[in-house]
């Protein structure tokens, strides 16, 4: 019987250890959803965490998500973005999207670039190399972009291992915006493969298994009956 009641007390002191005070893990961006809805940790890809996503809406609804085109190639981490907003189209009216950086260990973030193919919609963005204040960069910014419509805003600057991102998107009149995308470019981050080079990676391990099981067979030739 104390055989019993000592496991159970070990079991319960485990079962507790595991759900009071185990901080939560970042998940991957890569269709990570509704932003405002990811936990402190946020999410993360290609060696790069994105944190402390915040939507401000004025006038209307809407919600940004990160889809499934989320992609990393070589260095480069490109967070693809969807937007949903009520009324479509909207007129005169905006959304203050805002997160943050944070490379691993030894690497920086040396450029971003966006893209946003919407309609009558300008998005206005800031890097900044410190937490805004008040929607101000208390520092001269690492990068101010301007994207007008189906256009591609970049710049480059010194490597920073934390970033603060902040959009500012001014929908004009008749305007709507379904998705936009932010390239985010590191340096000193163990680059992720390209996807054609994954695929000949893939192959290659498939003929070095044929060639290995060959030499087996050949090694030890099965005994006639």
């Amino acid at each position: 019987m104390g055989r019993f009641v000592a496991v159970a007390i070990i079991a319960t002191v485990t079962m507790s250890g595991a759900i009071v005070g185990t901080p939560a893990e970042a998940i991957s961006c890569v269709g990570a959803g509704d932003v405002s809805l990811l936990g402190p940790a946020g999410c993360t890809q290609g060696g790069l965490t994105f944190t402390d996503f915040s939507v401000a809406v004025a006038g209307f609804s809407g919600k940004i998500f990160l889809s499934l085109a989320t992609t990393t190639i070589g260095q480069d981490v490109n967070l693809n973005f969807q937007g949903a907003h009520d009324p479509s189209p909207v007129s005169l009216d905006n959304i203050l999207f805002s997160y943050t950086v944070t490379a691993g260990p030894g690497g920086g973030l040396i450029r971003i670039a966006l893209f946003s193919p919407g309609q009558n919609v300008t998005i206005r963005e800031v890097a900044c190399g410190e937490a805004f204040v008040n929607g101000v960069c208390g520092t001269p910014p690492l990068a101010n972009l301007v994207a007008f419509a189906n256009t591609t805003a970049a710049q480059n600057f010194d490597p920073d291992s934390m970033v603060f991102i902040r959009k500012d998107m001014q929908f004009l009149n008749n305007a709507f915006i379904s998705e936009f995308t932010e390239s985010h470019d590191t340096t000193g981050l163990p680059p992720v493969p390209e996807p054609a080079a994954l695929v000949l990676l893939g192959s290659t391990l498939a003929g070095l298994g044929m060639a290995s099981r060959r030499k087996l067979r050949n090694k030890h030739p099965q005994a006639s009956a």
